[in-house]
């Protein structure tokens, strides 16, 4: 209630205490005039009351307008590039239809295999870049919408229309107002602007996707065609002349096009693994080239093949090996890695095979890399046919003087090699056959894989012969484990490759023979739809990809974790001469190091799974009521494998007593330690009853120990010569520590001999018993040659003799 209305009541109010009651009626009409004032006073009260509301809300509302506006401005000044996607779903579009032809357009008279897998391949890259446009159009649009919506949100909302019925507030409310509206109308106008520009971006770019999908779906349609007819007849026989045939440059220039079209995005879309590949091979050559500067003997360096060309060599392994983590690989892709592998292959074994078996693989590899840029050619023709027809002919008959040439067949060592040959001679026959008589794709198939056969098993062959090679070096050059080599103990790795080595290689040679056939994918698809496919379990949804993913990666830290323990924490390993080596001290952080790989493992693993963190909080506690209840004595020696770890009462290699047996700590696991003991077995404690026990650490305070040997000498014998004769002996024994000092001390006189005791210290703790074994013997030839007699037990017997009466004293 406004100052004015209150003193307006006061007044009437005192002007009815002065009148008093003696009018009735003009009371009557004083009360009902005040409360229809009243009333109205109420009224005008809440009208103020949402109109000061009203304009804070105003004043947010404009605030927050202008506040977009300025988002707006500035979204809108980066000015999106909508030329660049113009020209970019332009070049897509014109790619398109080049990888169309010979499929859509020009196809002659039957589709090839080869034309279509390209094909394919290339639509497919050329869907993923239309998509990632889409997908970058998508996102702009949301902003434009986002930003649109909001400014049309704030700019219809209620509070904007209340006025005041003061004409001054409603004068400078419209100067306001007049304001903001210049200041986004041109943002308004733009946003609609930008926005129509992106419709009609995103409606070409669907229209291109869908061509892009549809083409794709035929040509899957043309090759299960193929595939149902993989031994009808494609095209006549070769003797006879064929009605249509497209001219050869034309061929040629479009097969060109489409395989560095496939390149290219293949490429571009596995960059990450093209620089891993370079990496891991450069790691290869480094290490080649290290092993080689570590072996002095010039004999061995020419007879090794790995290191008498480590450049090669070193890349010879890493293009092999690293060749696999490339998914779907096209053949363009593979044929080149092959190609530059077996070249260099060709320059590593030379001085280690005859002339005969050099041309031999001279002529498999020049076929080779004949097949493999015939099979670029994506369209048939007559000649093509031809050099098929030759190229197959001729890896007949090289493989025939190669298998029935009995004299050179006892000149290579790698008799496995003959295996793969004879195979290829196999397909090549089948290839000239179905050639012949018109069965144009699968004829070409078998030809290439025949010979990819040959060479991919050779070439893997001989990886295997390098890496073995590598090993045996590795194994006599580096006797101890060092830093720089990560603490790798080559005596546990060995002098062969693992057997996983043999099998990826063996999976490696049936993927890259495999991938010559369409049929492949029979094999291949349902493998990865299996893998891929979602299946519900109650509100989780899963993979078995997921679930591989996890047992990958479980398995992957618990290998890791073991690999630790295997190659640094091992102290048993020995030189060639059988003496112990030195080497860097890990100790107990291996077990910290352990744990930390695990337990990342685990949460890596239900990461990818799909398990929330929250989720696995619930697992924890559930096996926490688990290991409360049943598994207790399990993390009480986990636990105390912890505290061991971090207080480090014990290390490995440390010498420890415990309960009067000796031994050296071998490791300390998860669960329980291994002490190697004096007599050669290993003892393995529980953690827990290893850190409850009395031990004695004979290397925590050095390697150092203190002995004594206890003497008796006879009486008469000069002490003082004893003194100096015991003193010089341990002074002039090298193992024992002079600095500390030795103390000769006469303890004890018994009935028979004066007691003399030595004290001093040994180097190392270990080489005691070797150190009082040889103390003795000194002392016993320096006493002999100085008439020092050691006292020995007499016994005094004494016996009566009815007849004589004497007395017989009796030594013994």
């Amino acid at each position: 209630m406004s100052r004015k209305v209150l003193a307006c009541f006061l007044i009437m109010l005192f002007s009815k205490v002065l009148l008093g009651n003696s009018q009735d009626s003009v009371q009557v009409g004083f009360v009902a005039k005040m409360e229809q004032f009243f009333k109205e006073s109420a009224k005008r009260s809440i009208q103020d009351l949402e109109m000061d509301r009203a304009t804070i809300r105003q004043n947010r509302v404009l605030e927050d307008i202008k506040l977009l506006a300025s988002q707006s401005r500035s979204f809108l000044r980066k000015d999106f590039d909508s030329m660049r996607v113009d020209r970019g779903l332009k070049e897509l579009t014109v790619l398109h239809d080049m990888a169309k032809d010979g499929v859509f357009e020009n196809k002659g008279s039957a589709q090839s295999s080869r034309n279509l897998t390209v094909t394919f391949n290339i639509l497919n890259a050329l869907s993923i870049e239309v998509r990632s446009l889409k997908r970058e159009m998508d996102r702009y649009q949301d902003r434009l919408t986002n930003y649109q919506l909001q400014l049309d949100s704030l700019s219809n909302d209620p509070a904007l229309f209340v006025v005041s019925k003061d004409s001054a507030n409603v004068a400078r409310y419209m100067g306001r107002i007049r304001v903001i509206a210049m200041e986004i109308s041109p943002i308004t106008l733009k946003l609609a602007e930008r926005i129509n520009v992106v419709h009609e971006l995103e409606n070409r770019i669907n229209i291109e996707l869908a061509r892009l999908e549809s083409d794709m779906e035929e040509v899957q349609y043309y090759q299960n065609q193929l595939s149902d007819r993989t031994i009808a007849r494609n095209f006549v026989n070769i003797w006879v002349p064929s009605r249509f045939e497209r001219p050869l440059d034309e061929i040629l220039y479009f097969s060109f096009v489409k395989a560095k079209l496939l390149y290219f995005y293949y490429l571009r879309a596995h960059l990450g693994k093209l620089f891993f590949f370079f990496l891991a091979s450069l790691v290869v050559v480094v290490y080649v080239h290290v092993l080689r500067r570590q072996i002095n003997d010039k004999n061995v360096v020419q007879a090794s093949l790995l290191l008498h060309r480590p450049l090669l060599s070193g890349l010879i392994i890493g293009l092999c090996v690293m060749q696999f983590i490339f998914p779907a690989a096209p053949f363009v892709f593979t044929i080149t890695i092959l190609t530059i592998a077996s070249i260099f292959l060709s320059l590593v074994f030379r001085p280690a095979i005859t002339k005969y078996w050099m041309a031999v693989w001279l002529a498999i590899l020049t076929l080779f890399i004949l097949a493999g840029l015939d099979n670029l050619v994506l369209q048939p023709s007559r000649m093509e046919r031809w050099l098929i027809l030759f190229i197959a002919v001729a890896a007949c008959l090289v493989g025939l003087l190669a298998l029935f040439n009995k004299k050179r067949r006892d000149e290579i060592k790698e008799r496995w090699i003959l295996f793969p040959i004879a195979f290829m001679v196999l397909l090549e026959l089948v290839s000239v056959v179905l050639n012949l008589f018109g069965r144009f794709n699968l004829s070409k198939v078998l030809l290439v894989a025949g010979l990819t056969n040959a060479v991919v098993f050779i070439l893997f062959l001989w990886v295997i012969r390098l890496v073995n090679e590598g090993l045996q070096l590795a194994s006599s050059v580096y006797q101890k484990q060092e830093r720089r080599l990560f603490y790798i103990n080559y005596n546990r790795v060995g002098k062969r490759a693992p057997a996983f080595f043999y099998a990826v290689l063996i999976v490696g040679w049936f993927v890259l023979f495999g991938r010559n056939f369409y049929e492949f994918r029979f094999l291949a698809d349902p493998l990865k739809d299996f893998l891929e496919t979602e299946h519900r379990l109650g509100n989780y949804q899963f993979s078995v990809n997921n679930l591989v993913v996890f047992l990958l990666i479980m398995v992957c830290a618990t290998v890791l974790s073991k690999i630790v323990s295997y190659f640094a924490a091992d102290s048993q390993w020995e030189k060639k001469e059988g003496t112990a080596q030195n080497r860097f001290r890990l100790g107990s952080w291996i077990l910290l190091v352990r744990i930390t790989i695990i337990v990342i493992g685990f949460f890596l693993a239900f990461s990818a799974l799909g398990i929330p963190v929250q989720q696995i909080g619930i697992i924890v506690g559930a096996l926490g009521v688990g290991i409360g209840f049943g598994l207790q004595t399990l993390v009480n020696n986990l636990v105390s494998g912890l505290i061991i770890a971090f207080e480090k009462p014990v290390n490995v290699d440390d010498l420890i007593e415990i309960g009067g047996k000796s031994g050296k700590v071998k490791s300390i696991g998860f669960r329980s330690s291994v002490i190697a003991t004096a007599e050669g077995a290993d003892l393995i404690m529980p953690n827990g009853d290893l850190l409850n026990a009395h031990v004695m650490n004979w290397s925590q305070g050095g390697a150092k120990k203190r002995l004594s040997i206890r003497l008796e000498v006879k009486y008469g014998v000069d002490l003082e010569r004893v003194t100096q004769l015991l003193k010089k002996i341990l002074e002039e024994d090298e193992q024992i520590l002079s600095s500390i000092g030795t103390s000769v001390q006469f303890v004890q006189v018994t009935s028979q001999a004066v007691v003399v005791e030595l004290y001093f210290w040994v180097r190392t703790s270990k080489d005691s018993g070797v150190v009082k074994s040889g103390l003795l013997a000194q002392i016993y030839r320096c006493f002999t040659d100085e008439g020092i007699v050691l006292a020995l037990p007499i016994q005094e017997v004494i016996f009566n003799q009815k007849d004589s009466g004497t007395k017989e004293e009796t030594d013994h």
